[in-house]
């Protein structure tokens, strides 16, 4: 047996893996978040962020400035970390001063890299160097490795100490939609490290960190806006007593109160601890400080829906990675009771993935300690809530907006009762139907009074489904075998019948529509049966009656009562 044994050195496809990291970065606007904590991490107190087009070789080409006061970098670091591939500074300082660096696989700034070209001054205490890398998106899509070129410059930044100037020339094939102050605005205060949520925990190492912003909407190339360092929570308004007598049925809409657990260590774990912020809030809260949320009746471009944005979110270095409400169970009063969620949740032991775009690399079991845990702590807030919360509160406020809805409508019908037409039969006032409903309602009054004027009585009245009321014949006319017959109402009796004739024997209507006149043809569900209004004086007191009635001999004839001449002429009820 042979046992000389040769070393293999694995090999790595260089432009490759390159093109892999490149594209794994999803959202264009990660740029942004890439650039801010690289400025953080080397110590700036600022960073300037510049969206612009420039007419470069002829062609549109968008052009993204970059500019920090921090420490810039040596030689070594432009050459290797910022070019290269793995090599993170952070990695090489942690436990050395340098504990929260975010930067730590050496991905961040690849991003850059999706460009027609990138252009580097740095100044730090190393000296001063410009890098340079033509194309490299183009040489990396054909299977080849981008080549920068470094070199020493006399003067940079003036009377500036230290700092670093980035520029990213056609960058995301050039797209720029999505590049304006509102939308990167909200981009920085939600996922990156200037919107750190940490501030909510009483860490104020980045308090004095700025962003100096400038998108594409903004015409004044002077102007940029300052984005203080931290992620915006409303204050507390959580006195519901104070609220619904401020607001009464909107009460809830402002309520806002905060959930705040920090350092909470895990059991089976213990070394692994999270800080938790849970800020539950009214939707007119939101709206107010978070321009961002669509309007409700139309959609628009560029916002989203509170219950795309809104629930809890997964942080490492106090910066959101992912939303889990699917963490959550059993929570609030319905479905949508995650969007009152304005939660974060911070662990540093998360392992995120190359673009950190996912927690998926984090040990399973600390995973399923984390989710068991908030599933825990939710719990609580959901007792917290129902015992002298935003439940109480939406409770109280539903009470009072049906007592002051029912007082609206108590007035408004009242006022409309005095505009509409009546009639006064025997000390008593009879309105003029405005609809089918009170057309019976109308009819069941009357012949309460008077039942000896019809020749049907009245016996189940049903809307539910098919023809609303049954109806006995009353006279001794032999009209069929059968006793009880159907009987339709109508508010006002048009031409469209969606009915079948066949058990039907009495229309009851307030009136004809205009366009009803004598000899007219109405049509039943089925189709072979048709009807024509026939209209015919009774011999006793010359009233005139209505029936539908068939061209030939056979089938039962329906006898229409349209109420409003019927009352006129047999009871001399006119409504005025």
């Amino acid at each position: 047996m042979n046992n000389d044994w040769t070393d293999i050195t694995p090999d790595v496809n260089s432009s490759a893996e390159f093109f892999e990291i490149v594209n794994d970065f999803g959202d264009p606007l990660e740029l942004i978040r890439e650039a801010i904590s690289n400025a953080i991490d080397w110590e700036a107190t600022y960073i300037k962020i510049k969206f612009d087009v420039k007419k470069i070789d002829g062609y549109d080409r968008l052009v993204v400035y970059l500019e920090d006061n921090g420490v810039g970098m040596h030689r070594d670091v432009l050459s290797k970390a910022f070019w290269g591939l793995g090599h993170s500074e952070a990695r090489k300082f942690k436990g050395d001063g340098k504990k929260n660096m975010i930067g730590e696989k050496g991905h961040g700034t690849k991003i850059y890299l999706r460009s027609e070209k990138v252009l580097v001054k740095t100044k730090s205490d190393d000296g001063i160097f410009e890098s340079v890398c033509e194309r490299p998106y183009a040489a990396l899509s054909d299977s080849r490795l981008h080549t920068p070129k470094i070199r020493r410059i006399p003067e940079f930044l003036g009377e500036q100490k230290t700092g670093t100037q980035i520029t990213i020339i056609g960058y995301n094939d050039n797209e720029q939609s999505i590049f304006t102050q509102e939308r990167v605005t909200d981009y920085i205060n939600w996922f990156t490290k200037a919107g750190s949520i940490e501030k909510i925990f009483e860490i104020n190492e980045n308090e004095g960190f700025e962003v100096h912003l400038q998108c594409l909407d903004i015409v004044d190339t002077n102007e940029y806006k300052i984005i203080k360092f931290g992620h915006y929570f409303p204050d507390e308004r959580d006195d519901i007593d104070q609220l619904i007598d401020e607001k009464e049925y909107e009460a809830a809409e402002y309520y806002v109160k905060r959930f705040i657990y920090k350092g909470v260590r895990l059991k089976v774990n213990p070394k692994v601890t999270f800080d938790l912020i849970v800020s539950v809030e009214g939707d007119r809260i939101k709206r107010h400080y978070n321009k961002m949320i669509q309007n409700r009746t139309r959609k628009e471009t560029g916002k989203y829906k509170v219950s795309d944005r809104y629930g809890l979110w997964v942080c490492k270095d106090y910066i959101p990675i992912i939303r889990v409400n699917d963490w959550i169970s059993g929570f609030g009063t319905g479905s949508n009771s995650l969007t009152m969620v304005h939660g974060f949740l911070n662990c540093q032991k998360l392992s995120l993935t190359a673009n950190r775009g996912a927690i998926s690399n984090t040990d399973s079991k600390i995973l399923d300690e984390l989710k068991e845990r908030v599933q825990e702590i939710f719990d609580e807030i959901d007792i917290n809530l129902k015992k002298d919360g935003i439940y109480q509160l939406r409770s109280w406020q539903k009470e009072r907006k049906t007592v002051k809805q029912e007082a609206a409508d108590f007035k408004g019908r009242i006022k409309s009762i005095k505009k509409r037409k009546k009639c006064e039969k025997n000390g008593r006032v009879f309105l003029e139907p405005r609809n089918e409903a009170e057309t019976f309602g109308l009819f069941i009054s009357i012949y309460s009074i008077y039942p000896e004027k019809f020749i049907f009585e009245p016996l189940d009245y049903n809307t539910s489904r098919g023809i609303d009321l049954i109806g006995r014949n009353k006279t001794t006319n032999q009209i069929s075998e059968s006793e009880f017959w159907y009987v339709e109402l109508k508010f006002i009796l048009g031409k469209d019948f969606n009915h079948a004739f066949k058990h039907l024997r009495w229309i009851l209507c307030w009136d004809f529509a205009k366009n009803i006149s004598d000899s007219d043809e109405f049509i039943g569900v089925e189709e072979i049966d048709v009807r024509y209004l026939k209209k015919e004086n009774c011999d006793d007191n010359d009233l005139p009656i209505y029936f539908l009635d068939k061209r030939r001999s056979g089938g039962n004839r329906i006898e229409i009562i349209r109420l409003k001449e019927f009352l006129k002429l047999n009871l001399e009820m006119d409504f005025e």
